[in-house]
């Protein structure tokens, strides 16, 4: 899966993985935020597609979610965001994050392919169970679409080797059990990546309280690339476009390995 790889980062340095809610805050507001990203250096970026129980979301997400269903964002909307920023930064690999209920309604056929059209070249499904994923990856394995697995840090050793082997793309390594947007002892992490990467050669990226440069920095050495979500669509919340910026520029230098 070499678009989704991506290009490999020098010593001292990590991959930027963003996370956006499609058509959330706003049509506008979310295509400004996709830009700051990408200027950041962002080498791949999630689109979720609103969904009512986002079970691996926390709170935050959680009520983002179920505002952007008011809203009236749809998985139709979701399809028109992908096919416009991937066809603008076409540098960027762009995956959709979704729930099963999404999936199987469309199909795993129609859904790959409809995401496929539309620019992604991967999804993450949290609720996807290993056991029922071969058809999902199978619809996407002629083309070049990647099922993203997601491996949590108490998966014993045998439980590992199985979301390792076959997996595609990347490999999502959750930094503690539970939801998204609280802090996570990253420093922990490392023992965990390390078991992974025994496994297999994919990158890995590692999500899950990721809420800072200094966060980012911890990293380096470890994962491939740092998935930042809650905390950048909080930085949004909390003071706007300029905040976001701020916000991004701080991970970027981090990532970089040219912060303090």
């Amino acid at each position: 899966m070499s678009s989704l790889i991506g290009r490999a980062k020098p010593r001292g340095m990590i991959g930027l993985m963003g996370h956006v809610i499609a058509d959330y805050p706003s049509p506008l507001a979310v295509r400004q935020m996709i830009q700051v990203m990408v200027a950041a250096g962002a080498s791949v970026i999630e689109i979720q597609i609103p969904f009512s129980e986002p079970m691996a979301d926390g709170p935050f997400f959680l009520a983002a979610n179920h505002q952007a269903l008011a809203q009236g964002v749809s998985y139709a909307s979701s399809l028109r965001l992908m096919a416009e920023v991937s066809a603008a930064y076409p540098q960027v690999a762009f995956v959709f994050m979704s729930y099963l209920n999404v999936v199987y309604q469309r199909g795993y056929a129609t859904f790959v392919a409809e995401a496929v059209a539309h620019g992604a070249v991967g999804a993450i499904v949290p609720d996807l169970p290993l056991e029922h994923a071969a058809l999902f990856e199978a619809a996407g394995a002629t083309a070049a679409f990647a099922n993203i697995r997601i491996i949590a840090p108490n998966a014993p050793q045998p439980r590992l080797e199985e979301l390792v082997q076959g997996a595609q793309g990347l490999l999502y390594a959750v930094a503690r059990a539970g939801v998204t947007g609280a802090s996570s002892d990253l420093g922990q992490v490392h023992g965990f990546v390390s078991r992974i990467r025994s496994l297999t050669a994919l990158p890995v990226a590692v999500g899950f309280g990721v809420r800072s440069g200094a966060d980012v920095k911890q990293l380096i050495g470890h994962a491939d690339y740092a998935i930042v979500g809650t905390a950048s669509l909080q930085a949004f919340a909390a003071g706007g476009l300029e905040a976001f910026q701020r916000f991004w520029q701080e991970l970027s230098a981090a990532a970089s390995g040219n912060s303090q």
